[in-house]
């Protein structure tokens, strides 16, 4: 009785590792499929592939249209990944180092966007920019990513901030530093593990969104993502995959240096 009591936490434990296992590889088979069908001879996607060529990576980036949306999502990314920085680590200074009323509510309301379905946040945000006037316009598209990737970056920043002694600020001010003094030489320093994580997931969540851009986006101001929506649509050729490929491993090194930097188990704690 006493051994078989003792045997059954082996047992959970085998059970745990077969079902994170299983969930693993179902999380990872989609990408075990797209990045050897981005090599494949055939003229369209299949698996298993029947030979090797690079000629759907060349045929990706020859075309004018990807290079367009690929330097038009860049562009937006970037700038929206410096606004969510900006407000994104002010907000979460004040929301780690102040007590003021409403903090809590302030912090759900930054990262509210998180909750929300994709489609129902791009309707709403379709509605408020066109009120605004800034419906298929760049400035409103900018607005729509700075709103999306706000979340990612506050999250981030608030774990940094949780990680800094307070003491630190607190002894440069004793010493007479000023305000503006504390932020450039004590914060900002032990600061850009966090900064560098908040970018990159920003950058990652911007460069790779589908639904806010589709209700956003006007005629010659096409993102990537709907670039490739658009050419799946005539198109049935291992090109996408080579795209998609291209992205993966861009986003694969992103998540890298992440981890390298300040450490996802840290950041997400």
């Amino acid at each position: 009785m006493i051994e078989s009591a003792r045997s059954l936490p082996s047992v959970w434990r085998i059970l745990n590792l077969w079902i994170v296992g299983i969930v693993v590889v179902f999380l990872l088979l989609p990408i075990l499929i797209v990045i050897p069908s981005a090599f494949n001879t055939d003229p369209t996607v299949t698996f298993p592939i029947h030979g090797f060529t690079l000629k759907w990576f060349a045929n990706a980036i020859s075309r004018a249209e990807f290079i367009r949306s690929f330097f038009l999502s860049l562009a937006v990314s970037v700038i929206a990944t410096l606004i969510s920085l900006a407000a994104g680590g002010l907000a979460a200074y004040a929301i780690v180092r102040r007590a003021f009323r409403g903090k809590v509510l302030l912090e759900l309301v930054l990262l509210s966007p998180l909750i929300f379905p994709s489609i129902v946040l791009a309707i709403a945000l379709t509605m408020v920019l066109g009120s605004l006037g800034l419906l298929r316009t760049v400035p409103g598209l900018i607005v729509a990513h700075t709103i999306v990737t706000l979340p990612y970056a506050v999250r981030a920043m608030i774990g940094t901030f949780h990680s800094i002694d307070p003491h630190l600020e607190e002894a440069a001010a004793v010493l007479g530093a000023r305000r503006v003094f504390v932020w450039r030489e004590v914060l900002v320093p032990l600061l850009r593990p966090g900064l560098l994580a908040a970018a990159i997931f920003s950058l990652i969540m911007s460069f790779d969104e589908f639904a806010v851009s589709f209700f956003v986006v006007g005629p010659g101001m096409t993102t990537l993502p709907i670039e490739l929506f658009n050419y799946t649509e005539f198109y049935a050729d291992p090109t996408i995959c080579a795209v998609s490929t291209i992205l993966i491993l861009l986003s694969a090194l992103a998540v890298l240096a992440i981890e390298r930097s300040v450490g996802l188990a840290k950041l997400m704690s």
